[in-house]
């Protein structure tokens, strides 16, 4: 779950709904010889489901027993995040091989920063063989996916900008994106408000022409939850909304 922080209030968006509008800014993409792509549609796979193992905690969200705050992705446990790990590195290797292996790479490329960490050793082991087992089966080459996961990479971080709010500039893949947030939501403070749009500029610019794409969220108040049945019944009776999210140059 992205949970970002909106005056009293904070906005929950699924890791699907996230990976959603990646996909759909990569579907997009004009730029770097994409839309002849080989493994395009790979691609846009791998992007749609690279949080797919976050579809089951997503839908029954759990607090902090410490500080009755909503766990978000950054701050689940290290037991529940190997485990969402496991589900979504293993759930498509059968069905959608190539796919599933760029999901794999993202694994180890998210924890890398836990690599000397010895809790880590061997979920961090188990990834890379998988990764191997993967290549030497199908015969792809190692090359081509590090090629081929850039597009994961960087078009996970735009839309995590985006989900998360964050306003800071962002520079990767030779790329340079920053959010820029509506004005007006500093005076959004109901719960049932929509959010306020933002714009993502992006340069060099990819896309044909700038567009607004939508990602599905909800909102509830700012507030200590006492349990997770708290927190369920907060988010049961919150409305989807739309958060739209303008794609322009800067």
């Amino acid at each position: 779950m992205i949970i970002a922080p909106d005056q009293g209030s904070l906005l929950f968006v699924t890791q699907h709904d996230h990976a959603h509008f990646a996909s759909e800014l990569l579907s997009l993409w004009c730029s770097e010889g994409l839309p002849t792509h080989p493994r395009r549609r790979e691609l846009l796979w791998a992007a749609l489901e690279h949080d797919n193992g976050w579809r089951e905690i997503d839908s029954a969200p759990m607090i902090c027993a410490r500080d009755g705050k909503p766990h978000d992705f950054m701050t689940m446990p290290t037991a529940t995040r190997w485990e969402i790990w496991r589900r979504g590195t293993t759930r498509y290797l059968d069905t959608e091989p190539y796919a599933a292996l760029l999901i794999v790479r993202h694994a180890l490329r998210l924890h890398r920063s836990h690599r000397d960490d010895p809790d880590w050793a061997d979920i961090l082991a188990e990834w890379s063989q998988l990764e191997t087992a993967a290549i030497e089966a199908h015969g792809f080459d190692s090359a081509m996916i590090d090629l081929d996961y850039r597009w994961i990479d960087l078009t996970d971080s735009l839309s995590l900008t985006a989900c998360c709010r964050w306003t800071d500039e962002l520079k990767i893949e030779g790329y340079r994106a920053q959010l820029r947030v509506d004005e007006s939501s500093t005076n959004a403070t109901p719960a049932s408000d929509t959010p306020a749009g933002e714009t993502l500029c992006i340069e060099p610019f990819p896309l044909a022409g700038a567009t607004t794409l939508k990602i599905a969220c909800r909102r509830i108040p700012r507030r200590t939850y006492t349990s997770d049945t708290d927190l369920a019944i907060e988010l049961a009776s919150a409305r989807w909304q739309p958060l739209s999210v303008r794609i322009a140059p800067f």
